[in-house]
């Protein structure tokens, strides 16, 4: 088991260079939010307690580094056939904090090196990581 939020930025870190179009979900039983970012804002605060992930207009997503106690690093085939990459951020009832799912790019020749990332990102923490 590794130690909290410092961990949790180091991923993030990790994904910010070439995660690039990504879809961030909350998601419950009853509903379910979606933004659609690029990935290249990410705001800390000074205690490095909590992320702020920006999208377009002010939109923004808000995330307690301390709460989460999973990342789970999935990589699976999605329903039209394509690779599916994400990231999932887990709390203490084992319920998605928030999702980043990385979206297919219009421009082809940026897929393979996200995908070599992703799965660099799966060698160096493996599939799921726990987090004191």
């Amino acid at each position: 088991m590794v130690q909290g939020s410092n961990v949790v930025r180091q991923v993030l870190d990790d994904c910010q260079p070439g995660f690039a179009e990504v879809v961030l979900m909350l998601a419950n039983a009853s509903a379910t939010a979606e933004v659609y970012t690029m990935f290249e804002d990410l705001q800390f605060t000074d205690d490095g307690k909590i992320v702020t992930f920006m999208a377009a207009d002010g939109t923004h997503l808000h995330m307690q580094m301390d709460d989460v106690r999973e990342m789970r690093f999935i990589h699976n085939t999605n329903a039209q056939g394509l690779p599916s990459y994400s990231v999932w951020f887990i709390d203490e009832n084992d319920e998605p904090m928030l999702r980043v799912y990385l979206r297919k790019s219009d421009v082809e020749e940026t897929n393979p090196p996200r995908h070599n990332l992703f799965m660099s990102l799966v060698d160096k923490y493996g599939e799921s990581m726990k987090v004191a």
